[in-house]
């Protein structure tokens, strides 16, 4: 039996952040703002502490275009490759180095890929590069344990049946430009598709259990302005009920908290209104984009 094939530490690296980037592409392709940050917090996922302390160590911003994410990621491998304490080359070799051939050999296949795609990749891998080959492994390994988790969960089993699922109200709270609002009314019910057209478009959010979305929502001026009558760049903050949201609950990215929605689910507008005019009262408390 012949053994199985040895890889450089460069080609193993280079499947690794192709990898990656397969796993990922789906979820950043129409992305426009952000994309860096979001590649870092879904590697990093659940640990959000550790994946802000990145993106604020490096000045990462949630909210910058796919050029900017570019210039970005040239000024991090400057970054890199200064590192003052005598592991310059081997940082160089080890790192960096697999980085920029993975980039060329990608350059070389670019004839098949749209120039959006090649830009997405380079982005893809700065974030391995940033948060590290351990991270990205094991990014990998929990992907793959949950697609056997789910693929085991479809084997008929002989087991009692799992208890009833307690359900876990949820309030999101997002301040969106009027224009973003559409055919939103308060008091009426709004599908999952919606939700996340408006997380997208939020500039401030959070979400919370309903006591503290209550209390929260309380500090804010809000105004009983038409808000159809308003510009569409005013500020209008929408509250949303949610039947079952646990792990919606205090997410700080945008990508996190719209993957969480419940797939099948619905909520319900429980307030529409105008922020007051350059009103910043009570979105201390949110999470700003």
């Amino acid at each position: 039996m012949n053994p199985p094939p040895r890889f450089s530490v460069g080609q193993n690296i280079e499947k690794l952040y192709k990898d990656i980037f397969d796993e990922i592409s789906p979820i950043i392709k129409k992305q426009q703002k952000g994309v860096l940050s979001t590649v870092i917090y879904i590697i990093l996922e659940p640990d959000e502490s550790q994946a802000e302390k990145i993106c604020n160590s490096f000045n990462i911003k949630p909210n910058v275009l796919l050029e900017d994410d570019l210039s970005i990621s040239l000024d991090i491998i400057g970054f890199f490759i200064s590192n003052p304490n005598n592991k310059r080359q081997w940082i160089n070799d080890k790192l960096i180095k697999p980085g920029k051939d993975i980039l060329k050999n990608a350059r070389k296949m670019g004839s098949n890929w749209e120039d959006n795609d090649m830009k997405l990749f380079q982005i893809v891998v700065i974030g391995c590069l940033i948060v590290g080959v351990v991270s990205c492994a094991i990014y990998l390994n929990k992907k793959q344990e949950e697609e056997e988790k789910k693929n085991n969960q479809n084997i008929p089993s002989d087991n009692s049946p799992p208890q009833p699922k307690v359900p876990v109200p949820v309030g999101l709270c997002l301040v969106v430009p009027a224009s973003a609002v559409g055919n939103i009314r308060k008091n009426h019910t709004i599908n999952v598709s919606d939700i996340e057209t408006l997380i997208e478009n939020a500039s401030y959010f959070l979400c919370a259990s309903p006591e503290d979305a209550n209390t929260i929502q309380q500090r804010l001026k809000l105004t009983n302005e038409d808000i159809t009558d308003v510009s569409e760049q005013r500020e209008i903050y929408v509250r949303i009920d949610i039947a079952d949201g646990p792990e919606m609950i205090g997410k700080k990215v945008q990508y996190i908290l719209k993957r969480n929605l419940p797939p099948n689910g619905q909520g319900t507008v429980k307030e529409l209104a105008c922020l007051e005019y350059l009103s910043v009262s009570g979105l201390e408390n949110f999470n700003r984009v």
